[in-house]
């Protein structure tokens, strides 16, 4: 019974360290090609603890099987990184503004979801509104870049009067996806207190998701912002019920419940595939170097990510501590927001204030172009 039990264990954690294994392939793999593998990456931090369970549980029983998830692990270790920073004497604020007080140029760069400033009230017990505003206000970017924005005409919410609330930021590029009847207008959004010398933006097909990038004069340079918005899951009200209440009763209400879930996941990994294909090319041909910020909608191990990060650096990697997560929905916690830049700048004080404004928190990080 004891061997039974044991080789029975083993080929779950066979299981595990091959699905460990899958996740790590995952962000090379376009899921266009084959979207299921992308589900692994997805599941990476659940792979990971684990898969440390394992190894846990065979050192203690003193087997060598723990073996099998250690070096899974192992290999994996720059994926670590990615979601997890350990605090070094180099993260802290003062070590960095010692550093480099004496650069020519610096600034701080801003980029957050703000879930259309509460427009549907669904943060119910405050103006989130106004606290955006008053929170760009004590933080004082150079340059922010805005992921489900609105504006509406004749209101205290259009472009102008937006400008205005950012104080230094007032000049400013915006592309809009949808356009209402009522005036109203959803899209992206880049402010900036640096003159804007260029500008352009892509429209994906079939979606209201988009990126527009923003060619800025900063000091004797032009930097270019990619601010994206990439395809979101799109769960409904019954998906997120479901999912608030999942038991395995397999009944089929709840398995069409679970097929929808899946479908509308494969359509967004596909999409955001093709969309970061498009945008990833054009950075590449960029003749200025590039900052790539905003909602990617998918976590640090996924072809997303891999694809769109290339050869630039993660902010969040380079200065950020602990563990990195920017949304706060009812979906699992992940790092979806990013700031990647070319190799060109330094960065720190990478942050992520916890702020419950948003189904997002914003990220903030400041450079230093020598």
């Amino acid at each position: 019974m004891k061997n039974f039990l044991k080789k029975t264990v083993f080929l779950i954690n066979i299981f595990a360290a091959l699905s460990l294994l899958a996740s790590y392939v995952s962000v090379f793999v376009n899921p266009v090609s084959v979207w299921p593998i992308a589900f692994f990456g997805l599941m990476y931090p659940f792979l990971l603890a684990v898969n440390i369970l394992f190894l846990i549980f065979w050192i203690v029983f003193r087997k060598y099987y723990f073996l099998l998830s250690l070096i899974c692990i192992l290999a994996g270790l720059p994926f670590i990184q990615r979601i997890v920073q350990v605090s070094s004497p180099f993260h802290n604020k003062a070590y960095y503004q010692q550093k480099y007080q004496n650069a020519n140029t610096s600034f701080k760069l801003l980029t957050y979801n703000i879930r259309l400033f509460n427009l549907y009230k669904w943060e119910e017990k405050i103006d989130a509104k106004a606290d955006i505003f008053s929170f760009i206000s004590r933080e004082s970017p150079d340059i922010i870049c805005f992921q489900d924005f609105y504006t509406r005409e004749n209101s205290k919410l259009t472009e102008a009067n937006i400008a205005n609330k950012l104080n230094k930021c007032s000049n400013y590029h915006v592309a809009y996806s949808l356009n209402k009847k009522n005036k109203s207008h959803f899209g992206i959004a880049t402010f900036t207190s640096y003159p804007i010398v260029g500008k352009g933006e892509f429209k994906f097909p079939n979606t209201y998701n988009l990126c527009i990038f923003t060619d800025l004069k900063i000091g004797n340079d032009t930097v270019r912002v990619y601010n994206n918005h990439l395809q979101s899951i799109k769960f409904g009200k019954e998906d997120y019920d479901l999912m608030d209440t999942l038991k395995l009763k397999y009944n089929e209400k709840q398995l069409l419940g679970m097929r929808r879930i899946s479908k509308r996941m494969r359509d967004a990994f596909k999409k955001r595939a093709m969309q970061v294909d498009l945008v990833a090319a054009h950075i590449r041909k960029s003749p200025h170097p590039v900052i790539v910020c905003g909602d990617f909608n998918d976590s640090p191990v996924s072809y997303t990510y891999q694809t769109m990060r290339g050869e630039l650096r993660d902010a969040f990697i380079e200065t950020g501590n602990g563990i990195g997560y920017t949304y706060r929905g009812k979906f699992p916690s992940y790092r979806i927001d990013y700031i990647l830049y070319d190799n060109l700048f330094k960065t720190y004080n990478y942050e992520s204030p916890k702020l419950m404004l948003s189904d997002h928190y914003p990220v903030i990080c400041r450079f230093v172009l020598p």
